[in-house]
């Protein structure tokens, strides 16, 4: 990757990808119907991404989902086993939390007091009396497929299905095991709800073009002359973003380069997670639809503990955090993609235009356009594939 930087920068310009101008519709953004197809098959025919294992080492831990479409519990086992739950009691289906992250013994309905094992197992019915014949083996909770492969823990909507995270990833597997996403360290994860369609807010993110004019006081600095690689695993998209000091390469002996000193990669894991790469941190950005103009948008900030020791290794996160999260996505990225929703529904525009650094941003769109009538794959299923 490096090698296709240098002669990207060497001729200045980005890796060639469509060679075309593009055309979407705006009701790409905009149509409820396509939203609700999107909910039926893109968000439940393929694994999502719940977070980084960070937050489930120790038995007992537990997250709960950010997205209210999909109310799903993760939790560590005594057992150390991973599972997943819908967030649903059994007996008349309340919530059975409604903290975002913890540390739990086990789960109690606040609505009538019974009780769930971190297996899911049904452990104790208030009034059991009341309840004559009730086979608490019928009524544990209900089961979702969970993985952890690569650092990251991830789900299914659909019970039963096959989660094989390493297929599913394809050549980009490896990328996450030889960065060792697993060994790091969270920071800290922010929630917010967006006025913008889920798609419109990750494709700020896939390419460069705007670098230079809505991140001219940010993030310009640190790409100026910057170039673009990209490869492509599935319906997954890489790309590299050549940094301001890429020509210090040259002065480095090639085995002892590595890319995130000159670079930040990037990935678009489908169908709505986006994986950032910096030399000193990592950012995973998640996107879930609300409606055709509304997502919530997950922030998860890691870092190594070894470079970032003590309270001056703290202050110095918290710089970075602010910056990321506050000024260049939230101010910047997120804002014009707020303002360009707005735009969509007042008329003008029945399309957008994609020129030849924009092609990454069709290929998004491309691949979400192929799998909109996907199917879940149950274990049935998979068993006589």
């Amino acid at each position: 990757m490096l090698t296709r930087l240098a002669g990207l920068r060497e001729a200045r310009r980005d890796e060639r990808m469509l060679d075309e101008v593009v055309t979407l519709p705006v009701t790409t953004y905009t149509d409820e119907n396509r939203y609700r197809r999107e909910l039926a098959a893109t968000f439940t025919a393929f694994p999502l991404v719940v977070g980084h294992v960070a937050s489930l080492r120790e038995p007992g831990s537990f997250v709960r989902s950010d997205w209210d479409e999909f109310p799903y519990l993760v939790v560590r086992g005594a057992d150390g086993v991973l599972r997943g739950f819908y967030n649903q009691c059994r007996h008349r289906g309340a919530e059975l939390t409604a903290e975002r992250a913890g540390t739990i013994k086990n789960f109690v309905c606040p609505f009538h007091g019974w009780v769930y094992d971190l297996d899911g197992s049904l452990k104790g019915v208030t009034r059991s009396r009341d309840f004559p014949g009730l086979d608490p083996c019928a009524y544990g909770l209900v089961e979702l497929p969970v993985a952890e492969a690569g650092g990251l823990v991830w789900i299914s909507r659909t019970p039963g299905a096959v989660l094989d995270i390493e297929e599913f990833l394809g050549d980009f597997y490896a990328d996450l095991l030889h960065f060792d996403i697993a060994s790091l360290v969270q920071y800290k994860k922010t929630r917010v709800v967006k006025n913008a369609n889920w798609k419109l807010l990750i494709q700020t993110y896939l390419e460069g073009y705007h670098v230079p004019y809505l991140h001219r006081d940010t993030l310009s600095a640190a790409f100026r002359r910057g170039v673009i690689a990209h490869d492509e695993s599935g319906p997954h998209i890489r790309l590299s973003a050549a940094r301001t000091n890429f020509d210090d390469l040259l002065a480095v002996p090639e085995q002892d380069r590595k890319i995130l000193d000159y670079a930040s990669v990037y990935y678009s894991l489908f169908p709505n997670t986006f994986f950032i790469l910096h030399p000193d941190y990592v950012s995973i950005n998640i996107f879930y639809p609300l409606s055709a103009g509304r997502s919530v948008w997950t922030h998860e900030m890691l870092y190594r503990a070894d470079d970032f020791p003590g309270s001056e290794g703290q202050s110095a996160l918290e710089k970075r955090f602010v910056f990321t999260n506050d000024t260049v996505f939230g101010d910047e990225d997120f804002a014009i993609a707020e303002d360009i929703q707005k735009n969509l529904v007042r008329g003008g525009n029945t399309h957008h235009t994609l020129g030849l650094a924009e092609g990454l941003l069709a290929m998004f769109a491309d691949n979400i356009d192929q799998r909109l009538d996907a199917q879940p794959v149950t274990c049935e299923a998979a068993d006589r594939a």
